[in-house]
């Protein structure tokens, strides 16, 4: 073999080498990625989305309640944010609403999930029995701990304890009711008494484009049946203001839970006020749309009564509408 020869096979073996080391350094950094990403979230369970028992001793802590329903990986990120990170490789994923117009998703989410407590519900009924309702919100997991997407609403969830003489007794579950919010954040449940010690929970939504307006829509949640699910939707209950150039109609809402003699699902009254422009009713009530027939602008306020059904609370007309000065 001549020396050129000889040069020729060392170089090539050379280049051989290196490509196969180059190879093997990125196969080994893609597989600590893997592995450094499942390190920061845990498989758990398929029983976790189940009805089970459940007994919290001593002083309730709702984020020590929330990790024993989801004993995923606890953090705890800079800015104070606490979350659960975890995933169910057995979890047959579930259809679940998300109210924002991009509609249909799963859950629990393929890549896993991040679990947030927002907040702690304090009741005593006329008894004397004491509970609390813990709401906590589902996002898809990050490994950043981050929540994006304008139209993905938060995956809400509630879970309810009764004091014993024991501890804590976990006696209602719903680990996901549907979605609601905006950047994977549902809004948090404001309690609602509808009747004879009965609470339930109210989710004021609100989503629009970058730049508004938002446009908003109160949802009901109450315990039936063992379980937390929707009752009522009621929409186009507020809309937010924009540059007057714009041109557009905007208002705001309040409800309230008038007395009433009825023991259970008392009506509820949304009480809309603001301004309606003749380019821009598309939102409003029919009964405010008529008021202003030759008009191009007017203030108004608009009473909706929402009445218990076996569908669920249900808009009753006519809605009462007028102008104001």
């Amino acid at each position: 073999m001549s020396f050129s020869t000889f040069a020729r096979t060392d170089n090539s073996y050379k280049f051989m080498m290196k490509r196969l080391f180059v190879t093997l350094l990125l196969l080994t950094g893609g597989t600590m990625a893997v592995s450094a990403q499942a390190d920061l979230k845990k498989n758990v369970s398929d029983t976790i989305l189940q009805n089970r028992q459940l007994l919290l001793a001593g002083t309730f802590n709702g984020q020590k309640a929330l990790l024993q329903l989801f004993p995923g990986k606890y953090y705890r990120l800079e800015n104070g944010n606490e979350l659960i990170n975890w995933e169910c490789k057995t979890c047959k994923p579930a259809p679940n609403e998300d109210v924002n117009e991009d509609g249909q998703a799963t859950f629990p989410f393929k890549d896993g999930v991040a679990t947030r407590l927002m907040n702690v519900m304090d009741f005593r009924d006329s008894s004397g029995q004491q509970y609390k309702v813990i709401s906590f919100n589902h996002s898809e997991y990050d490994p950043e701990g981050l929540q994006v997407s304008r139209f993905t609403g938060g995956v809400l969830g509630l879970a309810k304890f009764v004091l014993t003489d024991q501890g804590w007794k976990l006696r209602m579950f719903q680990p996901a009711i549907k979605a609601y919010g905006a950047f994977s954040q549902s809004p948090t449940p404001k309690p609602l008494l509808i009747g004879n010690d009965q609470y339930a929970f109210m989710i004021e939504h609100i989503n629009g484009p970058g730049g508004g307006p938002f446009d908003g829509a109160d949802y009901l949640i109450a315990g039936i049946n063992g379980g937390y699910k929707q009752i009522m939707a009621a929409y186009g209950t507020k809309r937010t203001e924009v540059g007057a150039e714009e041109d557009l109609s905007s208002w705001t809402s309040e409800y309230t839970v008038p007395p009433s003699d009825k023991k259970y699902f008392r009506d509820i009254v949304i009480t809309l006020k603001g301004i309606v422009t003749a380019s821009d009713t598309d939102r409003l009530p029919d009964e405010v749309k008529a008021l202003l027939k030759g008009k191009k602008k007017a203030r108004f306020i608009a009473v909706e009564r929402y009445v218990y059904s076996s569908k669920g609370y249900q808009l009753q007309g006519p809605v009462k509408a007028s102008l104001v000065n």
